[in-house]
């Protein structure tokens, strides 16, 4: 009796271990930043409709990087994230192409505005970036690919 009571205890003291050790083990693994490896779709600039373009859209890294196009230009850049604050600094790397009038100031306008960004929010199908005041500068949407189908959503 006692030495099935004793194996009883070393087996609760073993699978107590093991679930101790698996609960450090994932603690101490570097947190994967919310928007790494995501890629969204302008929708709106200050609450308008941008004009159509190529490649509307932002993307982010694991790397603290990030690409974006207002219709027009790439650009690349560092991004710093820390939980719900956000900003992209200056330092720009970008394509130098002509644009088509209108597409010119939208992308001039869109890099202003993401100077201006301090945080994010995120909706189901949205990221939303806002200012200081928390007034809504950029919003961009998720596409969500199922099979060979397309959903986007603002």
């Amino acid at each position: 009796m006692k030495t099935t009571r004793r194996a009883f205890i070393a087996a609760v003291l073993v699978a107590a271990s093991a679930i101790g050790i698996g609960a450090q083990t994932r603690a101490t693994e570097p947190a994967k930043p919310p928007l790494a490896n995501t890629e969204w779709t302008l929708s709106q600039i200050e609450g308008e409709a941008p004009l159509e373009g190529r490649g509307l859209d932002l993307s982010f890294t694991e790397d603290g990087r990030f690409g974006t196009s207002a219709g027009c230009n790439r650009f690349m850049g560092e991004v710093e994230i820390k939980g719900r604050e956000i900003s992209f600094p200056d330092k720009l790397a970008g394509t130098m192409m002509a644009c088509p009038e209108g597409l010119a100031e939208q992308e001039e306008k869109v890099l202003s505005l993401l100077a201006q960004v301090t945080s994010y929010r995120m909706e189901p199908k949205a990221l939303i970036l806002v200012d200081s005041k928390g007034s809504e500068l950029l919003r961009y949407s998720r596409e969500i690919k199922k099979d060979s189908l397309i959903e986007t959503s603002g």
